[in-house]
């Protein structure tokens, strides 16, 4: 009974440490895609979709639409995919949305249920592979990790703890379906698989920890041999490769952004991306950083200097921890520290986010917690050898329990002030467009918000008849070459709009030349000159006179979007953000 207690207090304890930790994530205003969502549910998208496909965002029919409409920006690839195959998770939104309309806090604290749902399923994974007091130590280290800010900051990334939610059950089914016990245990892990993939590729990752298990305990047990070995990946490979084909006989995927290289689609892009992608993942895993620290611009000697130490840091300490365990959890730390390294290999696909690092951030909880249990609470004497693991130890103990949490509840507020700032900026703006489904709109030079504002204007998502977005940088200069003639001119050390990797709309290796001409309906946009970074002058020539009282002109800057006053012609004028 006092243990029950115990546990009973432990789990209060760990929840209160979440909403004290994540509340300023779960106080957030709707972020980027949540505006999509809102707009597809309320049958306001220009394509619509249906309740299990809300993560369907750009394809092949609807692509042009979108362009032609502003909604996609001028620059957008010719081939631009972007769609996801995650049925659970979007029904949910849809069912949330009609059940609580745009209340945002019932609808992050539904996120929370599902991240205390996280937590529970891994506390019990912990229980089960690891001694009491690694795995509490696992446990900790996990439910407040910086991972899952943005998931309950960002209500369309719900999808990482739904498949989380589901994986991690079934990880442990599995595990005990390896061990041999009964064919029982096989089923439920690959039913609970199979729910987890519904709920996003996210749960593909747990693949890596399946993998891991059969290579760390070579064959032993009772699927012992190649071919029962072979049958023991079965749970997970049986639905993984069901949710693949379905997905690939669908057309789910990503195509021509910088943001994401789809394996399937783009090999050659995704495989140049993996080095970059792969230790900016473990570096933000190990040493809980955020996406900021990090980025697509970081230089390659920094990264390896970064790859170098912590190599060098860990390596001794964890060999050192892991050798003083008994066999049977000796074997089971090994293959969850290798299963937090194969479990990567699925979000290599897109750019290095905290928020992609869920399932990984499993076997890098277990195997820092064995490591602080060795080195805090030593069975042997001191000697010097152990002095360097107990500082090593000291400095992870700091980087998961100190640093962690505080950067999962710094990175909560700058969402929280990053959304707020927005939602306060677009209501600014809409008394000055009475008839948001009639407007049109240009914004001559605007920062990532932009593309959602035309989702924003009115409540229920409705776009603008027509919306046009110049230019993603900046300082620019616009000139007024006629009429209807602007040309926007940038830093020769910068682009127009942004084409280097990480961008959205266009990937890098799609690099654009003087005389390229994009024509829309009302505009057509011609490269006249391109520096080393991208298109540096851009000429714009529309169907009406600038001076027109159609279209609006919007700039958007620090203080929210604010209306723009075009030069007279023959004259130039700079905008700031």
């Amino acid at each position: 009974m006092t243990e029950r207690r115990r546990s009973r207090l432990v789990v209060a304890l760990l929840f209160l440490a979440g909403a004290v930790i994540y509340l300023p994530a779960l106080r957030s205003s709707f972020l980027l895609d949540d505006y999509l969502h809102s707009s597809m549910i309320s049958g306001t998208y220009p394509a619509p979709r249906s309740p299990f496909d809300l993560y369907n965002f750009v394809d092949d029919s609807n692509r042009a639409l979108l362009i032609a409409r502003g909604l996609l920006p001028w620059w957008t690839h010719p081939e631009l995919t972007i769609r996801f195959f995650r049925p659970l998770s979007s029904a949910l939104l849809f069912a949330d949305h009609k059940l609580l309309g745009n209340a945002l806090l019932p609808l992050h604290l539904h996120s929370f249920l599902w991240w205390a749902a996280v937590v529970l399923a891994a506390r019990a994974l912990f229980r089960r592979l690891l001694a009491p007091r690694p795995a509490l130590l696992a446990t900790i280290i996990f439910a407040i990790a910086p991972c899952h800010t943005l998931p309950l900051a960002w209500i369309a990334n719900r999808e990482a703890l739904v498949s989380l939610t589901f994986g991690i059950p079934a990880l442990s089914s599995h595990v005990r379906f390896r061990e041999g016990k009964n064919l029982r245990d096989g089923v439920i892990a690959a039913a609970l698989f199979a729910v987890a993939l519904l709920g996003g590729e996210y749960a593909l990752c747990f693949g890596g920890y399946v993998l891991a298990l059969e290579i760390a305990t070579r064959g032993e047990g009772p699927l012992a041999g190649p071919l029962a070995r072979a049958l023991g990946v079965l749970p997970f490979a049986l639905p993984a490769g069901a949710y693949l084909l379905v997905r690939s006989a669908l057309h789910y995927g990503t195509a021509g952004s910088g943001f994401y290289s789809d394996p399937f689609r783009e090999p050659a892009v995704f495989l140049r991306k993996v080095p970059r992608h792969l230790v900016t993942s473990l570096a933000q895993g190990w040493f809980s950083l955020d996406v900021e620290t990090l980025t697509v611009d970081t230089p390659w000697w920094a990264l390896l200097i970064i790859a170098v130490l912590g190599v060098a840091l860990l390596a001794v300490p964890l060999v050192r921890a892991f050798g003083r365990l008994a066999e049977a959890r000796r074997k089971t730390a090994s293959w969850m520290l290798l299963g937090s390294f194969l479990s990567l290999a699925p979000v290599l696909a897109v750019v290095p986010s905290p928020r992609t690092l869920g399932a990984s951030m499993l076997g890098i909880a277990a195997s820092v917690a064995v490591l602080l249990d060795h080195a805090w609470f030593p069975r042997s004497p001191k000697r010097r050898a152990a002095a360097f693991t107990g500082l090593v130890a000291l400095v992870c103990g700091f980087v998961h329990l100190v640093h962690g949490p505080m950067t999962a509840w710094l990175v909560g507020k700058n969402f929280q002030k990053l959304a707020g700032d927005f939602a306060s900026h677009v209501a600014a703006l809409r008394p000055r467009i009475t008839d948001p489904e009639r407007a049109d709109v240009v914004v001559i030079r605007g920062g990532v918000n932009s593309f959602f504002l035309p989702f924003a204007l009115d409540e229920r998502g409705t776009p603008p008849s027509r919306f046009r977005m110049l230019a993603q940088t900046g300082h620019l200069l616009a000139l007024r070459r006629g009429p209807r003639t602007l040309d926007i001119v940038v830093a020769r050390d910068q682009s127009v709009f942004p084409c280097g990797a990480g961008h959205l709309f266009r990937s890098e290796h799609a690099r654009l030349a003087a005389g390229d001409t994009f024509t829309l309906p009302g505009m057509s946009a011609t490269i006249l000159e391109v520096g080393a970074d991208g298109p540096r002058v851009v000429r714009f020539e529309f169907e009406r006179e600038l001076d027109a009282p159609s279209p609006r002109w919007i700039n958007e800057e620090m203080n929210g979007f604010l209306d723009a006053k075009l030069p007279e012609v023959g004259f130039g004028k700079p905008f700031d953000p």
